[in-house]
């Protein structure tokens, strides 16, 4: 009679196994077409291996450029909510849902902040802009163009989105479109009703 002895796996070992299922299933996404179909999945996107935040503590601050060539700084948006949308010009969802924020921004400008973040290291700012000009986005967009952001947000698939209350605190955290009725709970639950 043989004894097996069960070995768990590194943490690095199933970092190493997520980052190629990941990449295969980006390869499999590009190799098959993009659908015009709209989805309520996520797309996924490689992604750092830091730690997410967590809903109830304080959000990683932002600080990054604008399609305008200034910078925004979340801790500027002082005494209003802050909505932090990923996304991606390829992204199917995020074209599905950013109408839906932009209709939001404008009827609540005097509450909360929506800012696009642009996933630029998985797009190109070229691509960002005519997105943005193509559905008439016309809240803040900013670039992640090395990636920080999006790793500081454990940001692992588009479109992502994470609200955040006036104090700074991270309040929900939605990965998909967000519909309306997900957009006015989650806005509730930063204090924007």
């Amino acid at each position: 009679m043989s004894h097996h002895t069960l070995s768990t796996p590194s943490t690095r070992t199933l970092r190493t196994l997520l980052a190629r299922s990941i990449t295969i299933g980006l390869l499999a996404a590009a190799c098959g077409g993009a659908s015009a179909q709209p989805s309520e999945t996520p797309t996924p996107v490689p992604s750092s291996t830091a730690a997410a935040p967590v809903v109830g503590a304080r959000a990683p601050d932002v600080t990054l450029p604008t399609r305008e060539g200034g910078t925004f700084r979340r801790a500027d948006a002082r005494g209003k909510a802050v909505v932090l949308n990923f996304w991606a010009s390829w992204c199917a969802p995020c074209r599905e849902e950013m109408p839906r924020f932009e209709r939001a921004s404008r009827d609540l400008a005097d509450r909360v902040v929506f800012v696009g973040v642009n996933a630029t290291t998985l797009d190109s700012r070229a691509a960002a802009l005519d997105f943005a000009d193509q559905l008439d986005v016309t809240f803040p967009l900013v670039f992640d163009e090395d990636g920080r952001v999006g790793g500081e947000y454990g940001v692992s698939a588009l479109p992502a989105t994470f609200f955040i209350d006036a104090d700074g605190v991270l309040r929900a955290i939605a990965l998909g479109p967000v519909l309306a009725d997900r957009l006015r709970e989650n806005l509730a639950l930063v204090g924007v009703r």
